[in-house]
């Protein structure tokens, strides 16, 4: 019961507050799964603004996943310009010919089909099943999991871990609007839940949310791992019969100290002297 209020609470925000955006659009169920398709591609590490423009142009000259598999590389890489990341635009068109070749020209609606394309990870298919398919998922984007981090006001190390931020999530319930719900989720976090200066004010869950009431929103990230790369000097010294004599040298960064050769990343720099 608990659950379905606060899906309720979520709902209603989103139908009031949402933003319209082009993936949006009431469109035939075959294009809401194209798409969702582009979108998810485009809105990896990319902020929603600055993919609307990129998102028009895309869909406007190549309409679907048919014209995806066999546009030119040249022209692909002309729409995505500026966008960055290119290695997600050349994913999106392996997809488009995997689906065209292994798939019927569908896209699958079955996480682990999803899963086997080029780009797509756990994240993304999960978005893709629950947005374009109207399947009961709730991917885990940044956005959701700072509501999730704050809401229940997850502030240590083991409770800030992928897996256990999976399990949490749970307490968001589920929809018979399953799309829906994804996007409002989504949507809290864009607009409300913010990284910096969350509006409370205007959240349908504050009552029940624990860095409300700690008025504590600092967001805890988990601590990198140091990781020290080696470099690897080769140093020529000339012998006393002129020729060439290769020294190996092994250092933290070029010509400091010298270190073990069982390191994890090495860097070849050439020095002759």
């Amino acid at each position: 019961m608990k659950d379905q209020l606060v899906t309720k609470k979520i709902l209603k925000w989103y139908d009031l507050n949402k933003r319209s955006l082009p993936w949006r659009k009431n469109v035939s169920f075959q294009k809401r799964q194209y798409y969702t398709l582009v979108s998810e591609f485009m809105l990896q590490q990319t902020q929603v603004a600055t993919v609307i423009p990129y998102f028009n142009r895309f869909i406007k000259d190549i309409p679907n996943l048919k014209a995806l598999s066999k546009v030119q590389n040249k022209k692909l890489i002309k729409l995505w310009e500026g966008l960055g990341y290119y290695s997600r635009v050349r994913n999106l068109k392996k997809t488009a010919q995997k689906i065209i070749k292994n798939f019927n020209g569908k896209l699958p609606d079955n996480f682990e089909d999803l899963i086997s394309l080029p780009g797509i990870g756990n994240y993304t298919a999960s978005a893709i099943l629950s947005i374009a398919f109207d399947k009961p998922y709730i991917p885990l984007d940044g956005n959701i999991e700072r509501v999730l981090k704050r809401y229940l006001y997850l502030k240590k190390e083991r409770d800030i871990q992928k897996d256990n931020l999976i399990k949490k999530k749970s307490i968001f319930g589920m929809s018979s609007r399953p799309s829906d719900y994804a996007q409002a989720l989504m949507e809290l976090g864009a607009l409300i839940c913010k990284p910096i200066g969350p509006n409370c004010k205007k959240c349908p869950l504050v009552k029940k949310c624990k860095s409300y009431k700690n008025k504590n929103f600092e967001l805890v990230k988990l601590k990198k791992k140091d990781k020290q790369t080696f470099y690897k000097v080769n140093v020529y010294k000339k012998n006393q019969t002129g020729l060439a004599q290769l020294v190996e040298h092994w250092s933290p960064k070029p010509g400091v100290g010298s270190s073990s050769l069982s390191t994890r990343a090495q860097k070849k720099y050439d020095v002759d002297y």
